[in-house]
């Protein structure tokens, strides 16, 4: 380079130096200012006058950063073995941060020049700059598309769809762009994502990790199948929704092992969890449920809480829901822990039964919900331990999972009054009203055809389960074997709900 080449790079580094100081005095100065002094109006203003200007500043940024990075002298300087990681060392960010950073300088200096212009001089954002980088010149069509003079698809065209889109529409409309204007590199880029697929389920000390990646359509699918299991919450239903889609994700895993979707053709276990449990721990659990009320506060070291497989302990509450509709398998140890005997009875609501209790109470029967009974399962309103194991439906009302789990956790009474409708009863007698608005109390069957059939028709025509008249006892002579439980093992016929 020449003397004037050597000078006119020097003149742009002082230059530079004292703007950057003026620039450091005018933020000074600038965050200074009390931002409740101004009027809403000026601080909306000066809000999107900022937000413009940093777009602008960390465009510049990104660009200073692929100067380097082409200069090469970065790796000389030793403790980095890549070019992210020596920018995040140097500025406390972290590698993610600094890649995203450097590829952005990367693609305006080498393949987008009208974007790096129109960001650079404020006409679209930093983040609709974002979008193009990481979508746009990604295969040599496409880069060669950009540089053509196809002015229905070209860099400026998508540059000017920028300054008319908001940053998520025009995601959608760039990556509809590439997948047109390049269908090999498209299917090339659904493949690798295919095979970038996972999911983790770590345990952790306190539940369970779960992470994972999906390709889009597995990611809608899943989106899809979660809405619809979270619904419309109750009145009184306080979870958030990320706490609700977190709750629809077991409720997926519910329902699939509840109504044996999966699996080999004729098994008649299906795949869910298991639970070992003493028996002094089953007569714990039967005296405090008779006794409406929480555990003691000095505990029952000596009984042992309930276990999962692999040894993690579960809590009372959950052990009674999961007791509340589940098959049991008796074993007897001897002295040295070896199994005496097995037994194997079955408590839970099926069939007939549980056709029976659908029938009569059409949703979840808890005050203000309205679930469908694909979402739930059947509650024993009258502990089956202390009714000698007795399994009836005129002591079996229909909850959601929800719901279910809500009834053991806060222990409530319910019984069935006399003119069919369910009361619901707190720790300390009050009644749980249903809330405000809600259709909680009403007869489940107001509405329905006269006569329809409740469940479905045998091949005759005939229904299974006739709808019952409302406040009848609805018994029908099929009731689970009574039993005996000198369990230590519970074999659970529903999972664990969240």
């Amino acid at each position: 380079m020449g003397p004037d080449g050597v000078h006119g790079a020097v003149g742009s580094g002082v230059a530079l130096a004292q703007q950057l100081t003026m620039l450091r005095d005018a933020v000074a100065a600038l965050t200074n200012v009390p931002p409740e002094s101004l009027e809403v109006g000026e601080a909306t203003a000066a809000h999107d006058e900022l937000r413009s200007l940093c777009d602008r500043i960390r465009v510049f940024s990104a660009r200073l950063l692929s100067h380097v990075e082409a200069d090469g002298r970065w790796a000389s300087s030793g403790g980095s073995r890549t070019f992210p990681e020596w920018v995040a060392r140097r500025a406390g960010a972290s590698v993610g941060t600094a890649r995203r950073e450097a590829a952005l300088g990367r693609a305006l200096t080498e393949d987008l020049p009208a974007t790096r212009a129109a960001a650079g001089a404020g006409r679209i954002s930093l983040e609709h700059a974002q979008v193009l980088t990481q979508l746009a010149p990604t295969s040599d069509v496409r880069r060669a598309v950009l540089a053509s003079d196809r002015t229905d698809r070209n860099e400026e065209f998508l540059v000017g769809a920028a300054t008319r889109m908001g940053v998520d529409d025009y995601r959608r409309a760039v990556r509809r762009w590439a997948a047109a204007v390049d269908e090999a590199a498209h299917e090339a880029e659904h493949l690798a994502a295919e095979a970038k697929e996972y999911l983790y389920v770590t345990p952790r000390r306190d539940g369970m990790d779960v992470q994972g990646f999906l390709t889009a359509e597995h990611g809608d699918v899943l989106v899809t199948a979660l809405r619809a299991m979270t619904g419309v919450p109750a009145a009184d239903d306080t979870r958030t929704p990320d706490q609700r889609r977190a709750a629809a994700l077991t409720g997926l895993a519910h329902l699939v092992l509840d109504k044996g979707l999966v699996g080999g053709g004729g098994a008649l276990v299906r795949p869910h969890i298991s639970v070992h449990v003493s028996w002094e721990t089953m007569q714990r659990l039967d005296r405090e449920h008779a006794e409406h009320g929480d555990a003691a506060a000095d505990g029952h070291f000596g009984t042992g809480p309930a276990e999962l497989d692999d040894g993690t302990p579960i809590p009372m509450s959950v052990l009674a829901r999961i007791a509340c509709d589940s098959e049991m398998t008796r074993v007897v140890f001897g002295p040295a822990s070896q199994p005496l005997d097995v037994g194997r009875s079955q408590r839970t609501y099926t069939g007939a039964m549980r056709r029976a209790v659908v029938a009569r109470d059409r949703h979840c029967q808890y005050p203000g919900c309205s679930a469908p009974p694909t979402l739930g399962e059947v509650h024993h309103t009258r502990w089956w331990g202390r009714d000698n194991g007795t399994t009836s439906v005129s002591t079996g009302i229909l909850l959601c999972w929800y719901h279910h789990k809500v009834v053991h956790q806060r222990s409530l009474a319910i019984r069935r009054s006399t003119d069919g409708a369910w009361d619901f009863r707190r720790v300390d007698g009050r009644q749980l009203d249903p809330p405000v608005g809600s259709w909680a109390g009403e007869s489940p069957h107001e509405g329905s055809p006269p006569g329809a059939a409740a469940v479905g028709a045998a091949p005759g025509g005939e229904p299974e389960a006739p709808k019952p008249p409302r406040g009848s006892p609805v018994d029908p002579d099929v009731h689970g074997t009574p039993d005996v439980h000198g369990t230590a093992h519970l074999q659970d016929e529903l999972p664990l709900a969240g």
